[in-house]
């Protein structure tokens, strides 16, 4: 079995650099605050024995990268459109889309943008200090629409 850190640091290459974070977390269904995730679930969804095609993993944010998000949003997001790495070895990382705002600040303001093949989005909750990925092979934008995200 995976550690801990291996497991995120392979979980958060589909971040864009800027995002750092410090655990990967799972979101409690009562009450919507961080719970732990077990390693063996996250591994399921990490190593390449089985194709999950559809799921989402949530990240705690790093104190540096929640304060600027609480400072300036859209100056770090707005260079946010490239994934750390590859979904596998050999795989281009995924380009993410522009970033969009939605929420009244501060307390519900989040941010959000998709991958540009329409398959996976990102969430950034800063009050929360939480970025969400979620992702699913079946969705995808037909080629030449102009919606970037559904």
């Amino acid at each position: 079995m995976l550690d801990p850190q291996t497991l995120h640091r392979r979980a958060c290459r589909v971040l864009p650099a800027c995002l750092h974070t410090e655990a990967v977390i799972a979101l409690d269904g009562g009450d919507g605050k961080p719970a732990g995730i077990s390693e063996r679930a996250l591994a399921t969804l990490l190593l390449p024995l089985r194709h999950v095609h559809r799921g989402w993993l949530g990240f705690r944010l790093a104190a540096e990268t929640r304060n600027a998000l609480r400072r300036r949003p859209m100056v770090l997001l707005q260079d946010a459109t490239q994934a750390r790495e590859g979904l596998s070895r050999h795989a281009v990382p995924i380009a993410w889309g522009p970033w969009q705002a939605a929420g009244e600040p501060p307390r519900a303001r989040r941010f959000m943008t998709c991958s540009r093949d329409g398959r996976a989005r990102l969430w950034v909750l800063p009050e929360s200090g939480i970025v969400v990925y979620d992702w699913d092979d079946r969705r995808c934008l037909p080629a030449g629409s102009g919606e970037r995200c559904r």
